[in-house]
């Protein structure tokens, strides 16, 4: 890695919340937010964002959504020498059910391993592969047919395979309201998280489902302190979907106790912390196969990416800007 200063970014939470804003004004007063009366929706794409675990239920049953994916970025150069890829595996889980008349209850959790693959020099090691495990359970109280409260714990461990399990937790919460109007659905709040040797996040989350026609979707999903994706996608058939999105990502992770200790403790890369963060353009396209089961396929390109490396009090040792690159991945999404 290389010993270069970092550069500082603007936050996008601000820009991701004035367009959820935006949306909240002009979306269901919009006359292409109406129903259109046809019965026909083409638009089932846009559920990637999760917000049936926010919203009410037909009925008392349990609802599950699934999906498990593999992801791969080439191979991309780091500013000052060296280079480094990455493959990812992941899966997760929400399933939820109306208590009552009022109340919605939801378990969502997700996991993913990253695997990253450094080819550098000196003295500080980099990170191998990350394991990250998220549980949130959450309760919304329907106040009627459109407004809604949603709350809930997270708990979330994150951490290079070996790093000690109580140092590599963090714990926090959502709070916030749900509207709902016709094919216009949007969650916002607040999120707060603990952080890995840093000051608690206190963030924005927006989620966004709008059937704007009976193809066209718009979905905006930033209610993780992981980074979020702005989407707009086509319907062209009952079964398939193209889409175009934007965003951010993070992770923020303990490091192990192995590597090399380096000169002297506060150089030392043992048992500190890890972060990477990034911008990403995507397309994704979507076939549904059947009522139960989805295939997903994206690829893309990351910029704007840059590498972190602290000791275990949270102090810089390193900070490295790396190329743009590109990336693809695959899911599979079930529904039950």
């Amino acid at each position: 890695m290389s010993h270069s200063m970092g550069i500082s970014r603007p936050t996008p939470w601000a820009v991701f919340l004035g367009i959820s804003l935006a949306l909240i004004l002009l979306g269901p007063g919009s006359a292409i937010a109406e129903s259109d009366g046809s019965g026909s929706d083409r638009t089932s794409g846009s559920t990637w964002t999760g917000s049936e675990s926010y919203q009410r239920s037909d009925d008392q049953a349990w609802k599950t959504q699934a999906f498990t994916g593999v992801e791969y970025q080439g191979k991309t150069d780091l500013d000052r020498g060296g280079d480094f890829k990455y493959w990812m595996i992941s899966g997760g889980v929400s399933s939820g059910r109306m208590v009552g008349d009022h109340f919605k209850f939801a378990l969502k959790g997700d996991y993913r391993a990253i695997g990253y693959d450094f080819n550098v020099s000196g003295p500080n090691d980099p990170w191998d592969t990350v394991h990250v495990l998220r549980l949130n359970p959450l309760l919304t109280y329907l106040i009627n047919d459109r407004w809604s409260v949603i709350g809930g714990p997270i708990v979330e461990f994150s951490g290079e395979e070996s790093a000690n399990f109580g140092d590599s937790l963090r714990g926090g919460g959502l709070l916030g309201f749900g509207y709902r109007r016709d094919k216009f659905y949007v969650a916002f709040g607040v999120l707060a998280m603990t952080e890995i040797e840093k000051d608690a996040r206190i963030q924005p989350f927006v989620l966004i489902d709008w059937k704007i026609t009976k193809g066209l979707a718009l979905g905006l999903k930033a209610d993780t302190s992981r980074g979020g994706e702005l989407r707009l996608s086509y319907a062209f058939t009952d079964k398939f979907n193209l889409g175009f999105g934007i965003g951010v990502r993070r992770e923020l992770f303990r490091l192990n106790g192995d590597g090399p200790g380096s000169t002297g403790p506060s150089t030392s890369r043992q048992d500190g912390v890890g972060e990477e963060s990034s911008t990403v353009a995507k397309i994704t396209a979507v076939y549904q196969i059947n009522k139960m089961l989805a295939i997903e396929g994206y690829g893309g390109v990351t910029v704007d990416g840059e590498f972190r490396l602290e000791n275990k009090t949270g102090k810089k040792i390193v900070t490295s800007d790396y190329d743009d690159a590109g990336f693809g991945g695959m899911k599979l999404r079930f529904s039950f």
